[in-house]
């Protein structure tokens, strides 16, 4: 906490809970936002379509 108050001496007991109370629930909410059943569909999907965007450019480019 000191090297914080040399760095930056405004920082007040404050602000320094209100970053504590929101890292406390980013923390709490970072299983859901990691967890591989809720992400996993939607790398899936934009996976399929970078690959069939890339097949439609290469059929494009050879038929032209």
């Amino acid at each position: 906490m000191e090297a914080a108050k040399g760095i930056n001496p405004e920082i007040t007991t404050d602000v320094t809970e209100e970053v504590k109370e929101a890292t406390a629930e980013v923390v709490e909410k970072a299983p859901f936002l990691a967890s591989w059943e809720k992400i996993g569909p939607i790398v899936l999907f934009y996976a399929l379509y970078t690959m069939a965007a890339a097949l439609l450019l290469a059929v494009h480019l050879v038929v032209l």
